[in-house]
């Protein structure tokens, strides 16, 4: 039974904070320890946690989009209760209800009709850097230019490259960055696997690969590059520097009423949206 919830919503987001607010009075009116994120407390007189107390309750509350859990997963350092994600104006993937249809949800998580669904995070080290990752890692050229480096699967060298940039990308986010270069989309979210994805390699051997419980390895040879983590920080990667990346042994829980959204069709919905067409105002006067 979840009592201590934590409320956080997008930030400069105005129709999100309203929601935010609706949602940590009614899950008030839940006789339920209601905390909020430093910007939702501007709106309501509730105790404020940050993303690195989150921690300190036994559910979090994520009203917003796909980014809104990104930045509390970084900011958090992944240290995050089981999370029931609403989405505001837009579809979204891992945070699945209509923010419309709070009230239901957070109904059925009260009377325990959820069920969990477990999200494997990625860790990473670059140098004293360490971190986790939900989505990928990236390593991209400086000024338009081209990286040159060596990639590694388990100690063993696979490949020598030049491309544009590389895509570590874990299940969860096979169908972000990675799916826009070309990569395979993952459906099962808790399993121990990487993606690889090269963006604009120049050799037509360089293809997407997937391990399973292996570390992947990136190694500069030519020219400074910088790393991406979750599309929220950024890190240098010098010449010669290398960034590590394997799965971690870290999951997310996700809080899921089953009566209110089917993930596949979820993630239907979000691949169609993505590949949608719309002609330009100009086309539509001929």
């Amino acid at each position: 039974m979840y009592t201590r919830v934590w409320v956080k919503v997008r930030g400069r987001d105005p129709t999100a904070v309203d929601w935010g607010r609706r949602i940590a009075e009614y899950l008030q009116g839940k006789n339920m320890e209601v905390y909020v994120d430093p910007i939702l407390r501007h709106s309501v007189s509730l105790p404020q946690l940050s993303e690195h107390e989150a921690w300190r309750a036994d559910l979090a509350v994520i009203i917003g989009g796909d980014g809104t859990l990104l930045q509390a997963v970084q900011r958090s350092g992944a240290k995050l209760p089981p999370i029931v994600g609403f989405t505001v104006e837009s579809l979204g993937y891992l945070l699945p209800h209509r923010v419309e249809d709070y009230a239901k949800v957070l109904d059925g998580v009260v009377n325990g009709l959820y069920s969990v669904r477990k999200v494997m995070l990625g860790e990473f080290s670059l140098g004293e850097h360490r971190g986790f990752f939900l989505n990928e890692i990236s390593i991209w050229g400086l000024r338009g230019k081209l990286i040159e480096y060596s990639l590694y699967v388990d100690g063993v060298e696979m490949f020598r490259a030049r491309s544009d940039g590389v895509i570590v990308s874990t299940p969860a986010g096979s169908t972000a960055h990675a799916l826009s270069y070309g990569g395979p989309i993952l459906l099962s979210l808790d399993k121990p696997m990487l993606e690889v994805v090269f963006a604009g390699g120049l050799s037509s051997l360089l293809k997407p690969i997937i391990t399973y419980d292996s570390s992947v390895s990136i190694r500069v040879e030519k020219h400074p590059a910088f790393v991406v983590i979750d599309g929220q920080r950024e890190l240098s990667l010098e010449y010669s520097q290398t960034v590590s990346a394997r799965p971690s042994r870290t999951y997310l829980e996700f809080i899921v009423a089953e009566p209110h959204v089917n993930p596949l069709e979820k993630l239907y919905l979000r691949l169609t949206d993505l590949n949608r067409w719309k002609p330009s105002p100009l086309a539509h006067g001929r």
